[in-house]
């Protein structure tokens, strides 16, 4: 069996190990979230040092190990260096990268997830001289609920959970407890602090995201209201799965 591996990783973030080393958390197209030890990335002098910044698109060669497998090797493919030059964009990173290491967990096979994060990241790339925040975050939206999609947790916004009728009435709500959209008339089940009220163009948005490829959105005309009303959507979806809050939205807010 071979004692080295190679894959595609994205740098998540990295943390002190020893005197001279970090441990660094990679999210990679073959393997998920794994931690590596960087021996020596403590030195300014270390040769991997200029590949390893955050949310940097690296191909690396990896050496297992007894307790952590150790990365021998690494070239850089995409900076991302509009997203990082830029105030906004460097937090949407620091967003997707704390959204991503709270719902991966361990090392099993995410090519499609990976893939998608990529051109989410593409996407971005091109999108951040060009867009308002608020579309911007959308867009990194639209990635977090595809991805929180192919991990099982898609909600349901084409009936009614309740009495699972199509969606025709105005007046629906967005029901966090249950897990999607709620009709007008069985509203009742609800619990009021666990529901807003969503416009059918909330609601149709909502479809779209699960349903599109994310350049279908670059040019679409949404209104504002409507793509805050799904960017509160989403982020609140995240809170109920990862049960804690993130951080890196608290910054966005403020920007």
């Amino acid at each position: 069996m071979s004692q080295t591996y190679t894959t595609t990783a994205l740098v998540l973030k990295r943390r002190d190990h020893n005197e001279y080393d970090r441990l660094f958390c990679l999210y990679t197209k073959d393997y998920g979230k794994i931690d590596v030890l960087a021996k020596g990335t403590k030195k300014i002098v270390s040769k991997l040092n200029p590949y390893l910044e955050p949310f940097y698109l690296i191909k690396v060669m990896i050496a297992k190990g007894k307790v952590f497998d150790k990365l021998a090797n690494c070239n850089l493919i995409k900076p991302y260096q509009n997203l990082r030059q830029d105030l906004f964009g460097f937090a949407l990173i620091n967003y997707l990268s704390e959204v991503i290491d709270g719902l991966i967990h361990g090392q099993t096979m995410s090519s499609d997830k990976f893939e998608l994060l990529i051109n989410t990241l593409d996407i971005l790339e091109e999108e951040i001289s060009n867009s308002d925040k608020e579309r911007l975050l959308m867009l990194a939206n639209i990635f977090n609920l595809k991805l929180l999609n192919l991990l099982g947790y898609q909600p349901e916004v084409k009936r009614c959970l309740n009495c699972h009728r199509g969606i025709l009435l105005p007046k629906n709500v967005f029901d966090f407890s249950h897990g999607g959209i709620i009709c007008e008339q069985c509203k009742k089940v609800c619990l009021i602090e666990d529901y807003i009220l969503v416009s059918d163009q909330v609601i149709k948005l909502l479809q779209l995201a699960q349903e599109k490829d994310l350049d279908f959105f670059s040019n679409l005309g949404i209104d504002q209201d409507t793509i805050k009303k799904f960017n509160q959507i989403v982020y609140k979806l995240l809170l109920v799965n990862m049960e804690r809050p993130l951080k890196s939205i608290e910054f966005i807010k403020k920007l």
